[in-house]
């Protein structure tokens, strides 16, 4: 009896894997430099500094992909993390991981996901020095443009003539945007 199982188990796992497989899209980037920060400040000596870091800015690998369901509906899927090439840590959850689904009419995404204020900011090319030493939110500066929400529940809407419309909720749950506990806290 367990020889059959284990056999029937075996045998639906390996018909199964091709499928699950079928539409995954492995991505990645691999983006280190070697940076030369020297700060003199002009009133107290004790502040002054020059050195050498080696910084991973952004590297991160990734699983996204999209199941056509029939009737013009696709589930959509996203998992993405960074791994730090300078110092070796990886598997950090702060990149966008969600699901959703989509039709003619536009996406809803749920999950970790960029803010519609990040998703405009960066569509917009502003930022033309992202991802560098100069980077805005490198200092915390400008740091709402970086923001991926956990939790959010997100709506994209088809390019309608050069015009797309992101608008998103973001529960609180105690750890979200001033430890808020509504259903639209962000």
């Amino acid at each position: 009896m367990k020889k059959s199982i284990i056999a029937a188990a075996v045998a639906a796992a390996a018909v199964a894997a091709p499928a699950a497989n079928a539409g995954v899209t492995i991505y990645g980037k691999v983006h280190v430099s070697i940076d030369h920060y020297d700060y003199d400040d002009c009133c107290n000596s004790s502040l002054d500094y020059s050195e050498w870091r080696v910084k991973s800015r952004a590297s991160r690998i990734g699983f996204k992909g999209t199941e056509d369901l029939g009737n013009g509906l696709s589930l959509t899927w996203k998992a993405e993390t960074t791994y730090d090439f300078a110092d070796g840590s990886a598997w950090d959850s702060g990149r966008n991981a969600y699901i959703g689904l989509a039709g003619d009419w536009g996406t809803f995404l749920y999950g970790i996901h960029d803010t519609p204020y990040k998703m405009s900011y960066y569509a917009g090319g502003i930022e033309m020095m992202g991802d560098t030493v100069l980077d805005f939110g490198e200092h915390g500066a400008l740091d709402l443009s970086r923001v991926r929400a956990d939790n959010a529940i997100a709506y994209v809407s088809p390019n309608m003539n050069g015009l797309t419309i992101a608008a998103a909720i973001v529960p609180g749950e105690g750890n979200n945007f001033d430890k808020g506990t509504g259903l639209a806290d962000g």
